[in-house]
């Protein structure tokens, strides 16, 4: 029998999304809590239940794709070992200096140009003799008399990875792949990763801070990888493959080699599914609002299509890899909410993600969230995906000290949490938007992820939009997008699904609409139709 199901599985701060779409174009998906910081169990869980559930087996499946925030978050958060650097003479200090370029001008003392305690402390950064010159010609011999010293000095610092780093590696990489030949010999179950394979082009310090991520990324990223492989070989399901931030999808032992190309593949898979949902009818420029546990991701679609860049930027890290063109604030529904001494409201950076989660998941979390405020605004429905039934006693508990700092009631303290996060993700998306020549006036905005359309309407009308499309499969729209990657074939999408089940053809706001997958909330002054295809629109009246 022909397979005929294809099985897309996207790992988030919060929630697994498990998408199985059948050659039919029949989509069926499920969003399954992640309990604590495992990595691959929540997946192989969300696998199970979702072929459970459909009566899908090991032979009916023609592939497995996966996508994570894995590499992003462990950026963002950099709680894992440092790692040691093999740089030319003379340049141990090129990845600490940086470009020295002064963003915050009227800072009366500059901050260190990167966290480097956190990724290659000075102890951690070596110097060789040897040298290429900008031709690619040797003009001195790689000394490998002194690798002993660095392999002694790297054993005894525990060190997991390294990251090799040499002048004009890019022009003729041989002193880098001699140098870890030596090293592979003394250290042989070391990571290691090359700046000529990783990153080859000029510009030093690009390339050698590019190529230390990826080797920070390495360890964690391969004993998840390798663990999730092994699970799904053991269900007898095809070969993992794994989307990448440049968007198409390739064999997962290509990235475990090289995990920095997964820094933005689940916000990349969501940008193509969006492209794939509408299609031909793609109205004009369309701005993107993903919005998770964690983050909200702001993007563009121009002609229906994603755009990409040569840079990223990661908790202020500068990534030089190819991906689509994103932008990642720390607002989600997990961001912690505090008062600031002057008496406003910040929420996030710092996030509650799955483990222990907001308060109102009653997992054991007690610091205020988004989340929290809008359980207690009703606007989440009783019981989320996966069976997590709210607790809104303890939100507006958690809640409580913040609204003491306000000096408001605990309701008036939850709406000023949710108008802060409006404002907030509505100044990112403008500040996008303007950067690249297009004002969110002149586009559509489109809302996916779980907490997207929450705050869609909002943010629209704070940035100018009068229009905002929810699809009919917007809570898992990263999931379903790397069923929709370049090079994948024909995806055909059914149409006539909806999870709209028990909304009325249209109204207006305000009204809050729940699905198993997402949440919507239409604004007083707003009005919302479903269209023929299930397309949800949500429009500002006039």
């Amino acid at each position: 029998m022909n397979a005929s199901w294809s099985l897309a599985v996207d790992m988030g701060g919060t929630f697994v999304d498990a998408v199985a779409l059948r050659s039919d174009g029949h989509i069926t998906a499920l969003k399954h809590p992640r309990a604590g910081r495992r990595l691959a169990e929540p997946v192989v869980e969300a696998l199970d239940l979702l072929c459970a559930q459909s009566g899908i087996g090991p032979s009916d499946i023609d592939r497995v794709v996966h996508g994570s925030t894995v590499i992003t978050n462990l950026l963002l958060e950099l709680n894992e070992p440092p790692v040691a650097l093999v740089l030319t003479r003379g340049m141990r200090d090129v990845p600490v200096l940086a470009r020295q370029d002064r963003k915050e001008l009227y800072e009366p003392v500059i901050a260190p140009a990167l966290p480097e305690a956190k990724l290659f402390p000075e102890p951690l950064r070596f110097e060789i003799s040897g040298r290429i010159d900008a031709g690619g010609r040797e003009v001195e011999p790689l000394d490998l008399s002194a690798v002993e010293a660095i392999a002694d000095a790297v054993v005894a610092a525990g060190v997991r990875a390294l990251a090799i780093g040499l002048l004009f590696s890019h022009r003729n990489p041989a002193h880098e792949r001699a140098l870890r030949a030596a090293l592979q010999t003394r250290l042989p179950d070391i990571y290691i990763s090359l700046s000529s394979e990783v990153d080859p082009q000029p510009r030093e310090f690009e390339r050698w801070l590019t190529t230390a991520l990826d080797a920070y990324a390495k360890p964690l990223a391969a004993d998840y990888l390798h663990a999730l492989a092994e699970a799904l070989t053991v269900r007898g399901l095809p070969a993992l493959r794994l989307m990448r931030s440049a968007g198409g999808t390739a064999p997962w032992r290509d990235l475990a080699e090289q995990p920095i190309g997964l820094a933005m593949s689940g916000p990349c898979a969501a940008l193509q599914g969006v492209a794939a949902c509408l299609g031909a009818s793609a109205p004009g420029p369309a701005i993107i609002l993903d919005i998770g546990g964690t983050s909200a991701d702001i993007s563009i679609l121009l002609d229906g299509r994603p755009t990409f860049t040569d840079a990223l930027d990661c908790g202020g890290l500068p990534v030089r890899q190819r991906c689509a063109d994103i932008t990642s604030i720390g607002i989600g529904g997990g961001s912690v909410v505090s008062v600031l001494p002057g008496g406003a409201l910040r929420l996030g950076p710092r996030s509650q993600g799955a483990w222990p989660g907001p308060a109102a998941f009653g997992l054991g979390g007690d610091l205020p969230t988004l989340s929290d405020a809008l359980c207690v605004l009703d606007r989440l429905p009783p019981q989320l995906a996966g069976g997590m039934v709210l607790d809104r006693a303890a939100a507006e508990r958690a809640l409580g000290d913040v609204a003491g700092g306000l000096g408001l009631s605990v309701a008036r303290t939850a709406e000023a949490v949710v108008s802060a996060a409006a404002a907030g993700m509505a100044e990112a998306l403008k500040t996008h938007a303007f950067q690249r020549n297009l004002d969110p006036a002149d586009a559509v905005l489109v809302a996916i992820g779980g907490g997207g359309a929450q705050h869609a309407a909002e943010i629209a009308e704070l940035a100018g939009m009068r229009r905002v499309l929810v699809m009919p499969h917007a809570g898992v729209m990263a999931a379903l997008g790397m069923l929709c990657s370049p090079g994948e074939g024909d995806v055909r999408l059914a149409a006539n699904e909806s999870p709209w089940e028990q909304l009325p053809p249209q109204g207006e706001g305000p009204y809050a609409l729940f699905t198993p997958m997402t949440s919507a909330f239409v604004p007083p002054g707003w009005s919302w139709r479903l269209t023929p295809d299930q397309m949800l629109t949500l429009e500002a009246r006039a």
